[in-house]
């Protein structure tokens, strides 16, 4: 349906604002490194005077691939610290079978306070790794479950306390802070990693269309085109269960309210859900934050509650100041509006109208002082007043998600989450995102932890087909073929995408396909054509007991299934004002969490599924489950019966088996060591592919399949 662009509608809705407590080949060195500094303890704070040689992961495999461009002088970073965990491995085995309907385990949940006591650092590391990078003034939060530390400071104050010094590096095109040499530990500290790098492998998978004259399906048409109408007029809206987006940018306007949602609603005349932005906010326990503080780490960081959107698009001043482009600049009246947060946003409460969305939002509100002038951080510590002539840099959203994150499992409230954003393996491997099997990294710990809870995670498998590799220094296309983490993750979903050409009430008007270059007009991905789909071969993960069992996959494949992500089949999103259709796999993680939503409810509702307590329906990570549908009937698998789920239908009365697109394509130019033209990816087919997983799924035989629940 094509609809005229109309300005917004202005209304006066009160939107809830809580806060929430509680709670890791390419450029070289372009110049020589700094010394590294004298194997001494060279600081004024606490801490033994023996140092040990370092082991833990501080990014420098990634730093090593950037280049050099001088000293930082000042400035500031806040990065998630790693604290020897008591058995971090186990948390991620204990994950996967709470998820396994064979386990002994399947569905028992934990709380934050037990993945802390049985998983987590024991009380007296948490404090002592605390203590000591607090005795150097920087700001220390902590959390219930125990696994990471948040810590904001100066750069001066973090060289002190890892005996290292800092420089100006690229960043994926942008200038970053990082340490110039091996850091350096007293022996008696249990961090295990502290990626010192002021910078994220991550990126939002949110892809504008190239037409400008369609805007968007409504969300009556996407609600009908995989049957989550159908899932309504039996009773299923989500009702009474929460689903959360990790966020990546602003959401609330200057008025209070979450604006663009309320002209989508009005706009199209559609019911949505709620939304409630949840600030990062790690603080003792209160009964203002339900209990789920520390009161272990008493300390205040520099997160605050996200500031509002205060300007357009067009607002960019990043772009006109000279020296670091990384900086966020809000006190120059600049917020601009984040298109990914309003999809996610959007998508959830449009999907799921009768669930409440919880937004989780990270905001640094003081990284370091930086002035206009000279282009340099100040050397001044950071504050909440900067000297005259400088500004502040100030991080939101995906720079900051691992508090965002951290946050999701410390109040355990949402049912499903989705995050819409990912990066190349291996730099998620250089950054500490992601481990071995027996030490997990970052990335692997706080999926297994929001698992463990039973809530289950649904993550965009990228936007490039097979190409998900890039340059670290320039974020170019490497032409390696590789996987999105976190969407490899053994706990996880990947989600990719399709096109789906719909009538105006929603009805397909022909077949469903991949989302790939050869289905839609392209121009819209990272290679000047549009790739599509994310898919391919973990290099790390081998595959899961549910995946090898259904596919006799040896190493984690991806996507798992897929929804909606061809922008030019997609949804309508009003960002800034005005609708637009969007798209990226970042629109199909959202509806992927909006549909189970329907999924739990009639869990919830189930005498046979809802298991009993306050989180007795939750189902943990829907793949096994999902697998165990596709074997049930699906003749290239085999038998579903050793997954200990039998469903009440089977794969092709749930699932749309996609058949035609690829992700295949040709790298554009940028570092490759040798020009390509052959394209690599992979093929759309019967059953299984690394294009669109098992295909698309419809909510009310999904339902159907899950719990027994009859939705005709």
């Amino acid at each position: 349906m094509i609809r005229t662009a109309t300005k917004a509608f202005t209304v006066l809705v009160t939107s809830a604002l809580i806060i929430s407590g509680c709670g890791g080949g390419g450029g070289g060195h372009t110049t020589s490194l700094p010394s590294a500094p004298n194997n001494t303890n060279q600081n004024s704070g606490g801490g033994s005077n023996t140092l040990s040689t370092t082991t833990f992961n501080y990014g420098q495999a990634l730093i090593s691939k950037l280049a050099y461009s001088g000293p930082a002088k000042g400035g500031g970073m806040t990065i998630p610290v790693l604290v020897r965990m008591q058995n971090a491995a186990g948390l991620v085995s204990y994950a996967q079978s709470a998820s396994n309907p064979a386990s002994s385990n399947y569905r028992h949940w934990l709380t934050p306070a037990q993945i802390g006591a049985q998983y987590g650092a024991t009380a007296s590391d948490y404090a002592a790794a605390a203590s000591y990078l607090q005795s150097f003034g920087l700001r220390v939060g902590g959390w219930p479950q125990r696994e990471i530390l948040t810590v904001s400071g100066s750069t001066s104050q973090f060289a002190k306390a890892f005996n290292t010094t800092f420089g100006l590096y690229t960043f994926m095109g942008k200038q970053v802070v990082a340490a110039n040499s091996t850091p350096h530990l007293p022996s008696n500290v249990p961090i295990v990693t502290a990626p010192l790098i002021h910078g994220t492998p991550m990126r939002s998978y949110f892809i504008h269309p190239n037409n400008s004259v369609f805007y968007g399906y409504s969300p009556q048409q996407m609600q009908t085109s995989f049957d989550s109408s159908g899932a309504y007029s039996a009773g299923f809206t989500g009702a009474g269960i929460k689903i959360g987006v990790i966020g990546t940018g602003p959401l609330i306007n200057t008025d209070g309210n979450i604006d663009d949602l309320i002209s989508l609603s009005q706009y199209w005349h559609a019911s949505v859900g709620t939304v409630t932005q949840v600030n990062a906010s790690p603080q003792p326990a209160s009964t203002a934050n339900g209990g789920t503080g520390t009161a272990l780490v008493d300390i205040t960081t520099n997160l605050a509650v996200a500031p509002p959107i205060t300007g357009s698009p067009s607002c960019s001043p990043v772009q006109t100041l000279p020296g670091p482009t990384y900086i966020l600049n809000y006190q120059m009246g600049c917020n601009p509006e984040d298109g990914e947060t309003q999809l996610d946003s959007q998508t959830q409460a449009s999907l799921a109208p009768g669930a409440s969305v919880l937004f989780y939002q990270a905001f640094n509100q003081n990284e370091g002082c930086y002035n206009t002038t000279t282009g340099n951080f100040d050397s001044s510590a950071t504050g909440a007043t900067c000297p005259g002539g400088d500004i502040a840099s100030q991080y939101e959203g995906i720079y900051v998600s691992d508090d965002s994150i951290q946050q999701a499992i410390a109040d355990n409230m949402a049912d499903a989450i989705s995050m819409s954003f990912g990066g190349p393996e291996n730099l998620n491997e250089y950054y500490g995102y992601i481990g071995t099997v027996a030490n997990p990294g970052v990335g692997q710990i706080e999926i297994a932890s929001l698992v463990a809870e039973g809530i289950a995670v649904f993550v965009s498998s990228g936007d490039d087909g097979a190409w998900e590799c890039f340059d670290p220094s320039t974020g170019l296309p490497l032409g390696t073929p590789c996987a999105s983490y976190p969407a490899s993750d053994i706990n996880a979903v990947a989600v990719g995408g399709v096109n789906i050409p719909l009538d105006e009430s929603g009805n397909l008007t022909g077949s469903i396909t991949a989302w790939a270059d050869n289905t839609t007009e392209g121009g819209n991905g990272q290679f000047g054509n549009n790739v599509g789909s994310g898919g391919g071969v973990s290099a790390y993960f081998t595959a899961p007991a549910w995946q090898a069992a259904a596919l006799g996959a040896s190493m984690r494949l991806i996507p798992d299934w897929s929804l909606d992500a061809d922008p030019d089949t997609g949804p309508s999103v009003f960002i800034d004002g005005f609708p637009e259709a969007v798209g990226g796999t970042s629109a199909s993680a959202p509806a992927s969490a909006a549909m189970w939503a329907l999924v739990l409810q009639a869990c919830k509702a189930s005498s046979t599924c809802n298991k009993g307590g306050s989180t007795g329906y939750r189902l943990g990570n829907p793949a096994p489950i999902m697998y165990a549908i596709y074997a049930k009937s699906n003749p290239l698998s085999g038998a579903y019966s050793a997954s200990g789920f039998t469903p009440q239908l089977g794969y092709s009365n749930v699932f749309y088996d996609v058949v035609y697109g690829s992700n295949q394509a040709v790298p554009a130019p940028g570092p490759l060591p040798t020009p390509q033209s052959t394209p690599i990816g992979y093929n759309s087919g019967p059953g299984y592919d690394q294009v669109t997983g098992v295909g698309a799924p419809f909510a009310g035989h999904l339902i159907q399949a899950v719990t027994g629940t009859v939705v005709p």
